[in-house]
């Protein structure tokens, strides 16, 4: 047997616990390889989609290719901590470092070239499909299927050179250990688990504030808190799982009622020793499946918010504004309104007149309304309408977040009492002013010799279908000069929409990605565990633990190895949401809700059914290690 098919055999002798590593590798190889397809797509030139897209597409595949390198990394890493008997025996018969080193880069390689091509291969199987869901998610016309040379090229390149640098990192990483500990392997005696009670208040005081931080932070503010609190809930998690959940199980362990009822006994015995084994395994699957999480949910929630955030900022489908005086006011209105008619659609135009105000030193320009012709504006944009006594001004503010520090504005010959409303977002805007205040109908209509502007608007029932209009009229009409500015609806829509879109698309396969990383680092866990747990349970079964005994115990810690750091990951994941909930509703976006309790509870029952799965298979494996079946 040469040496390249003893390298073979390695690999298919342990495909059960390869399994896992393997499948994601192609994952992960499929994923950049279609977003490459459709990065050097020949349709994208000329086409629809915005640039946006393809600028996504490459970020994402740089954050593919970095978490693909840290994840196989560690996965290699562990494989080779469990074939720690397996060397040694090799090195009884004769085999140097040298040429394990040789062999470990031999495997590595052979995974990563079969993983290549079945990446590449099911990437080209799925592209059609890929590129109609894609089409389907920024609304455009779905590109069409060619041979993506330039896109197998990438990907084999890219991932050729991950796995020779993982299998370098690999074996230039490798501890030295005795003949003597190689030949133990996982038998070697564990050394009771202990945690400091210092450090598990640490955990417990880092995630409090991360919580109290987040959940305080307000607007803008929760921007600036972002890597702070990423970095206390970071460590805190770390700190959770390695000290503060050895610190509880102990806990649990003295209290006799709990501990010595049924198979508590077995099952507490064990648990520490696996927190404590698997605690870097379950933060690094609470802090993948957070980012999975939190990524998917906002990004689903910006997606889902679109048209409300469009209509609330662009209150109207078609806006003219002109300043008096514009010979080219009624050319230009006749145009939209022709354009209109021409193209099929019903309309309701709304006119409405304001005057600026005298400038005054270091204040911001003014621009006054009738209320009268405000609430008829708000009205026709199902807006509130606003009540007023004789001697008060209502301030519109520029955007949430923005405040109003005057007291009383003059308007004319009155002084008139400032009110404004944090809530309310600004219908109309000016040319030659910057914020827009309502003033009673006697107040203004005393107003004399001042400038004036008027605003036309048009409520167009159908105005996603404008789209085409909207673009011509923006071509005929300047969108903004000193006497006019014109503004349109849909084409804000259709490039906000497929922007919102193109993150989802690119944040939901890499969420994906993350998530299914999580899922096979809990495989590998509990497979690595597998010959143990033959041997435990076997010994154990030869005094008296019955079918249902077992079962009850494998369930319990194994539903512990796979909802303990989901669950963790989704109180994690809740705090997020609702510190970003202040910060999205500057954006516009209402609630956060109903996106994220969607993206939580996908998650909790495909990790459901993946558990019911692997639990079921695992105590076959077990029972059948027993003669039980």
């Amino acid at each position: 047997m040469t040496f390249r098919q003893f390298a073979c055999n390695n690999v298919l002798r342990n495909k059960r616990t390869y399994a896992a590593f393997f499948m994601s590798s192609v994952f992960s190889v499929m994923i950049f390889f279609v977003y490459a397809m459709f990065i050097f797509h020949p349709g994208i030139v000329g086409e629809e989609i915005h640039e946006s897209v393809a600028t996504g597409m490459i970020v994402a595949e740089y954050v593919i290719f970095l978490f693909s390198f840290f994840f196989l990394f560690y996965c290699v890493g562990a494989f080779l901590k469990k074939r720690e008997k397996e060397f040694g025996i090799l090195f009884m018969h004769g085999m140097t470092p040298m040429q394990r080193n040789v062999l470990i880069c031999m495997e590595n390689m052979l995974i990563g070239v079969v993983s290549i091509a079945f990446g590449i291969g099911l990437g080209m199987v799925l592209a059609k499909l890929f590129f109609q869901f894609a089409g389907f998610l920024l609304d455009v016309k779905a590109l069409g299927f060619y041979l993506p040379w330039k896109a197998i090229g990438l990907t084999v390149v890219a991932f050729l050179i991950l796995f020779a640098a993982i299998s370098l990192f690999t074996v230039l990483l490798l501890r030295s250990r005795s003949l003597l500990e190689l030949l133990q392997g996982s038998r070697r005696p564990k050394r009771e688990p202990s945690a400091s009670i210092v450090l598990s208040l640490v955990a417990v005081a880092l995630l409090g504030m991360s919580y109290w931080l987040a959940l305080t932070a307000d607007g803008i503010y929760v921007v600036a808190l972002v890597l702070p609190v990423t970095a206390l809930t970071v460590v805190g998690t770390y700190l959770l799982f390695t000290q503060l959940s050895v610190i509880l199980i102990e806990y649990v362990k003295k209290r006799r009622a709990i501990y010595w009822r049924r198979t508590n006994l077995l099952t507490l015995s064990d648990l520490a020793y696996r927190m404590k084994d698997n605690a870097r395994m379950f933060f690094l699957v609470c802090i993948v499946s957070t980012v999975a999480f939190c990524a998917i949910g906002t990004l689903a929630a910006l997606a889902g918010s679109i048209q409300e955030t469009v209509v609330k900022t662009n209150p109207f489908a078609f806006e003219y504004q002109s300043k008096a005086g514009n010979p080219d006011k009624d050319v230009h209105l006749q145009l939209i309104e022709n354009s209109l008619q021409q193209g099929g659609f019903s309309f309701e135009k709304y006119q409405v007149s304001m005057r600026v105000l005298p400038a005054v030193p270091n204040m911001e320009r003014i621009g006054v309304v009738k209320l009268s012709d405000y609430n008829r504006i708000a009205l026709a944009a199902n807006s509130r309408e606003l009540k007023m006594a004789d001697n008060e001004v209502f301030l519109l503010l520029l955007w949430f977040d923005d405040a109003v520090k005057q007291k009383t504005l003059r308007v004319g010959n009155q002084e008139l009492i400032v009110k404004t409303d944090t809530k309310m977002n600004p219908l109309i805007s000016g040319i030659d002013f910057e914020r827009l205040a309502v003033v009673p109908n006697k107040v203004y209509d005393q107003l004399t010799n001042l400038r004036e502007e008027q605003r036309f608007a048009y409520d167009v029932p159908r105005w996603k279908d404008t789209q085409d209009i909207s673009l011509k009229l923006i071509d005929e009409i300047e969108h903004r000069n000193d006497m006019h500015s014109f503004a349109a609806r849909a084409p804000v829509y259709h490039q906000m929409k497929q922007m919102a879109n193109t993150g989802l698309f690119i944040g939901l396969f890499v969420g994906v990605l993350f998530f299914v990383a999580a899922a096979s680092f809990l495989y590998f866990r509990l497979y690595t565990d597998l010959e143990n747990d033959k041997r435990h349970y076997g010994a154990i079964a030869k005094i008296g633990l019955t079918d249902a005994e077992l079962t009850r115990i494998v369930t319990t810690q194994i539903a512990l190895l796979f909802f303990v750091p989901i669950l963790v990951a989704i109180i994690h994941s809740i705090v997020a949401f609702v510190s970003l909930q202040s910060l999205l509703k500057i954006m516009l976006i209402a609630s956060v809700v109903k996106p994220t309790a969607i993206v939580l509870c996908s998650f909790v029952i495909v990790q459901a059914i993946y558990f019911w799965v692997i639990r079921n298979r695992y105590l076959f494996h077990l029972k059948r290690s027993m003669n039980r079946i």
